[in-house]
């Protein structure tokens, strides 16, 4: 069992560096990014995608195919591609019989360890406030948990909306798509992540927009995708995303929901004081002219002087 567990890390494979290349480039990674997931330096990617270092530990190739989400065999050089079979036979009668005692040793292990142990239940979640106005900026909470847990969080926004900033700081964003990435470590307390997303001004009102993330985890018990579950649609209306219950006015619970909110993100620009000012007034409506939330009420000739303006 010892001599297949070194042999997996001290092995090496040949890759091919413009390819690795050209596969994070189409994915719109950096290689501050892979370098993460690989567990090696920047430098170390520059060197590997210019060919300096052809001849790579095979466990840290296994790790960059699965930050590129390809197949190892994708990366190889022509040369390992092109293996004799020959050689090949040779290792798989040897290999297939390692294979078969340590596949018979770490199922007897872990079924050992699964009846000591109580293994950490992954759960991902989202929540989204109920509505979100044209042009205004809405906050946005990823939680997370799972003892030990070592993953991605990809988060994939409603098409047309921009990302404004988060907490903490993404690792990815690809602003055409509008997917962000996280790489996040998972302890005994629950993880939270942040962000503020723009509605586009020109979106459809009292129609709903869709969010779809997920989180992959590295889990003692392997690699799981988890989907985000709790909220994925918010409607898209004049109504402000702390007026939780739609009914035109910000009244205490709400108030002190956003304030709470706001709190847990105190480095982004959530404008708490504007939701004070609508919550001082009790109610508000929708400006037109001004594209924010205005406390007071709605004035009965509000669209007659919109068209004499106009």
């Amino acid at each position: 069992m010892e001599s297949v567990a070194m042999d997996k890390f001290e092995s090496t494979v040949n890759v091919d560096g413009g390819t690795i290349k050209l596969l994070r480039e189409q994915q719109s990674l950096t290689q501050l990014y892979v370098a993460k997931m690989v567990g090696v330096t920047t430098d170390t990617i520059s060197r590997w995608e210019n060919n300096r270092y052809p001849t790579i530990k095979r466990i840290n190739a296994e790790r960059l195919a699965e930050a590129l989400e390809v197949s190892i065999d994708d990366l190889l050089s022509n040369a390992a591609k092109n293996l004799t079979a020959s050689d090949a036979g040779n290792r798989h009668l040897s290999r297939k019989l390692w294979l078969l005692i340590g596949t018979m040793v770490c199922l007897s292990l872990g079924l050992l360890l699964l009846w000591l142990f109580s293994l950490p239940e992954i759960k991902s979640e989202r929540v989204l406030p109920s509505y979100g106005a044209p042009s205004a900026i809405i906050p946005v909470q990823l939680r997370l948990s799972g003892a030990g847990v070592r993953g991605v969080v990809r988060e994939t926004l409603p098409r047309g909306w921009s990302f404004i900033a988060a907490s903490p700081q993404p690792d990815s964003v690809d602003h055409e798509t509008g997917l962000i990435r996280w790489i996040v470590q998972l302890d005994e307390k629950p993880f939270k992540i942040y962000y503020l997303v723009k509605v586009p001004t020109g979106f459809p009102l009292n129609q709903m927009a869709a969010f779809d993330g997920e989180l992959i985890a590295h889990a003692p018990t392997g690699r799981n995708r988890c989907e985000l579950i709790g909220a994925n649609k918010l409607v898209v209306a004049k109504i402000h995303w702390a007026d939780l219950n739609g009914d035109g006015l910000i009244d205490d619970d709400e108030m002190l929901d956003a304030s709470y909110l706001s709190e847990n993100m105190p480095n982004l620009p959530l404008d708490l004081d504007a939701v004070e000012e609508l919550w001082i007034e009790e109610q508000y409506y929708w400006n037109d002219e001004l594209l924010r939330f205005v406390p007071g009420i709605l004035p009965e000739n509000f669209f007659t002087e919109i068209d004499h303006n106009k």
